[in-house]
């Protein structure tokens, strides 16, 4: 999970600098923090129901990167963790049970072994 908190926090500091955040480009003024975090989030949920998608992540980045990252992090390596599972287990059950021979190559095998 460490790992995948360093990865999205260069992303995301990336994806923030690449974004054009002159108020004119982003559709909307960016306001100022609020005071609580729950606000922040808030305010950042109506830019984004209102179609400002990048205006509602750089005000969201810059306010909370740290929260953004760990939580991001932890949605990502829970997913892989449970793709990873289903796919050995997947491989394991193709190991274990393999795949049933059609009768008429059962037929075949049975008719060439010597007598």
């Amino acid at each position: 999970m460490f790992n995948f908190s360093i990865i999205i926090f260069v992303t995301g500091w990336v994806l923030w600098f690449f974004i054009d955040k002159h108020p004119a480009s982003l559709g909307v003024i960016v306001p100022a923090e609020l005071d609580t975090m729950l606000a922040n989030f808030q305010l950042a949920f109506d830019m984004l129901t209102a179609g400002y998608l990048r205006a509602a992540f750089v005000f969201i980045w810059k306010a909370h990167y740290i929260v953004l990252s760990i939580i991001a992090a932890l949605l990502i390596s829970a997913l892989r963790e449970a793709t990873s599972n289903v796919l050995r287990r997947r491989h394991l059950r193709q190991l274990m049970w393999p795949k049933k021979l059609s009768s008429e190559k059962l037929e075949k095998q049975e008719s060439d072994e010597p007598t």
